[in-house]
């Protein structure tokens, strides 16, 4: 597969970009007392190149709620290609990878859950804590970064691998757009979700 054919399943920056575009989302605000009786809501993500953490990170903010990014016991490789045949050889075994212990869920009642698009589902780490039985109860939405796949199969795959109750509307932004435009299409997607009683 061509370094553009995987671009169009993964997750995106330009050399520079990945510098600098990733690296400057805010950091959330701390979260906001909850009601009692509310709906708490924690932002769950992995994220390799940083596209996904920056759209993380945005929901956080303007939701004054906190998020957990996931990490596999074991990284990722840093170099691209090298990190692509790894990842490419994971889902094609269907390997969930040791993780780091996943938060405590038990007081949050709605986890939006972000993963970039690789090859065309959701990466590994983010399939492992989809398929926890701690989601049991929980209500889940999806958000995708991608290269210009789309949501490829990413939703339909969460979906079986979701011990919650998935719910849409799912979220799917280019890496780009999501690395300059978090803030926007963070606020787009909190609408949508209001909308339709998710959060």
């Amino acid at each position: 597969m061509t370094r553009r054919d995987f671009l169009s399943h993964s997750f995106t920056c330009g050399a520079g970009m990945l510098v600098a575009g990733c690296s400057e989302a805010a950091e959330p605000a701390p979260a906001a007392a909850t009601p009692p009786g509310a709906r708490k809501t924690l932002v769950v993500y992995y994220s390799w190149s940083g596209n996904t953490r920056a759209l993380a990170k945005q929901l956080a903010v303007q939701l004054g709620c906190e998020s957990v990014e996931l990490s596999p016991e074991k990284p990722y490789p840093a170099e691209y290609t090298a990190c692509t045949e790894y990842a490419k050889n994971e889902i094609r075994a269907g390997v969930r990878p040791a993780m780091k212990p996943f938060p405590d869920l038990s007081s949050y009642h709605t986890l939006l859950v972000g993963s970039p698009n690789w090859w065309s589902t959701v990466a590994p780490p983010v399939s492992a804590f989809l398929e926890s039985p701690a989601l049991t109860g929980k209500t889940v939405s999806l958000f995708i970064t991608h290269g210009g796949g789309g949501m490829s199969r990413c939703e339909t795959d969460a979906r079986k691998q979701c011990k919650g109750i998935f719910k849409e509307p799912a979220l799917a932004v280019s890496g780009v757009r999501a690395a300059r435009y978090a803030k926007d299409e963070a606020r787009k997607w909190i609408s949508a979700l209001r909308e339709t009683n998710v959060l």
